[in-house]
């Protein structure tokens, strides 16, 4: 049948022999590149470290905990093997901190403050079996590394957890353990007390007094702070006997300002704000 054009009609060539062979093509094309990218993401060894055990477990930060014990925003690495808990610096690849572990398991590092201090705590659990389950938990200082608290023995598989579930700012450490239908939840708390502020001082009077009082030859009289360094000494009646200069104290030899001794009696000097009185005697 002819076209209205008089052409031939286009034949549909769908599944046709030439129409495969593009798609057979397209397909080696699309698994070429494929392959390349597979190629292009290839992986390498960073750094290594040893172990001591041919079981041992990594434990490093995800979405929801942070493994970061030194307080730079970087988690560190965790490896539990059968003699110790490890701890690497991911950036430097240092092993910064061994503790050493008499079971033969680590469980899961667990980061909290647990004590309410400044410091963080690392908390974990550790067991062993031989005939069954036998652990413990161990809470350690972040910034000391010194054992805070382990607790006793605990019969079956023991695993914790630590949040603060009471909200007085100090996580609990919750510990289930024991074996078949005798496993207990035990909920563990710091019995540190809260750090307070020290009391404020009892106020005493800080007004500089004479050094000494009585005084029999020389006496170092106070100047108010802020005053001009002028001590005026008078006697009872009112009378101006010495006016003296200083900082802070100004020394007065008992004389008055012909450079005559005082006699004995009470004195009373005035600096700016600042007025008290002075024995002085034979």
């Amino acid at each position: 049948m002819r076209s209205v054009s008089g052409r031939q009609p286009v034949t549909n060539l769908k599944g046709g022999p030439k129409v495969k062979r593009i798609a057979d093509c397209r397909l080696m094309a699309l698994l070429a590149a494929a392959l390349v990218g597979i190629a292009s993401a290839a992986y390498v060894i960073e750094w290594t470290a040893p172990l001591s055990y041919s079981s041992a477990y990594c434990y490093t930060s995800n979405q929801n905990y942070s493994y970061d014990i030194t307080g730079d925003s970087i988690p560190e690495l965790f490896v539990a093997d059968s003699s110790s808990l490890k701890v690497f610096n991911g950036v430097t690849h240092n092993l910064i901190w061994t503790i050493p572990l008499s079971y033969t398991y680590g469980g899961y590092p667990l980061i909290a403050n647990t004590d309410g201090d400044a410091n963080k705590e690392l908390a974990f659990s550790a067991y062993s079996y031989t005939s069954g389950y036998t652990g413990r938990f161990y809470v350690y200082d972040c910034v000391t590394h010194g054992l805070e608290y382990q607790s006793p023995v605990k019969s079956g598989y023991p695993s914790l957890s630590v949040a603060d579930i009471d909200g007085d700012g100090k996580s609990e450490l919750c510990l289930a353990s024991g074996s078949g239908g005798s496993r207990i939840l035990e909920v563990y708390g710091s019995d540190a007390q809260d750090v307070q502020e020290p009391p404020a001082p009892v106020a005493r009077d800080e007004t500089p007094s004479p050094i000494p009082n009585p005084a029999r030859r020389v006496v170092q009289l106070p100047i108010a702070p802020g005053a001009p360094g002028i001590v005026t000494v008078f006697d009872l009646s009112g009378r101006v006997v010495r006016t003296l200069a200083g900082a802070g104290f100004a020394a007065w030899d008992c004389r008055d300002d012909a450079g005559t001794p005082v006699p004995a009696g009470t004195y009373v000097f005035n600096s700016g704000s600042l007025t008290g009185r002075v024995e002085v005697v034979d």
